[in-house]
């Protein structure tokens, strides 16, 4: 008997060797978890910068509009917000997405209403911009003087271009 004899005895013995044809259940569901585990921790992740993200663009669409209202107020006669409406604002901003009222009808909207102070006589214009997130931001500005700015939780319905003078009661933004 010779040493390829006894290798070849050797083979014919032992059970040929089964491939495998998948994963099992177990490798699947390890799979499965680990994935589950990485959605669960970037989800809150991706939310907050989503969130973030909506309010930095209201607060950008919001200081447009304003630039908006103050361009229309410099080409008035009078230099007054008495003429400064919705349309006049529409047109001289169209990236934006007016409202034809004064209450803003969906998120990325921005309402305008314009009217004179009670206090003082002078004419000023308040905005409202309905951001994703359930937030409404303000801007109040009257004649000749620097816009205020601030925010509130909306109550559903939209925001109010009627509050801008209630809630904007900080210089910046």
């Amino acid at each position: 008997m010779t040493l390829g004899d006894v290798w070849g005895a050797a083979r014919r013995r032992r059970p040929p060797a089964h491939l495998e044809d998948g994963f099992t259940i177990l490798e699947l569901m390890v799979v499965v978890a680990i994935i589950a585990i990485i959605i669960g921790m970037a989800v809150p992740a991706f939310s907050a910068a989503r969130m973030n993200a909506q309010e930095r663009a209201a607060q950008a669409d919001l200081r447009t509009a304003v630039l908006a209202a103050n361009s229309a107020f410099i080409s008035t006669d009078d230099q007054s917000f008495d003429t400064v409406t919705a349309s006049v604002l529409a047109t001289d901003e169209p990236r934006l997405r007016w409202s034809s009222s004064e209450t803003t009808t969906g998120p990325g909207t921005i309402a305008a209403l314009n009217g004179q102070v009670e206090e003082t006589g002078d004419w000023a214009v308040g905005l409202a911009y309905q951001a994703g997130d359930g937030n409404c931001w303000y801007a109040f500005q009257a004649d000749n003087d620097a816009p205020w700015y601030g925010a509130h939780t909306s109550s559903g319905t939209g925001c109010d271009a009627r509050d801008a003078a209630t809630y904007a009661s900080s210089r910046n933004l």
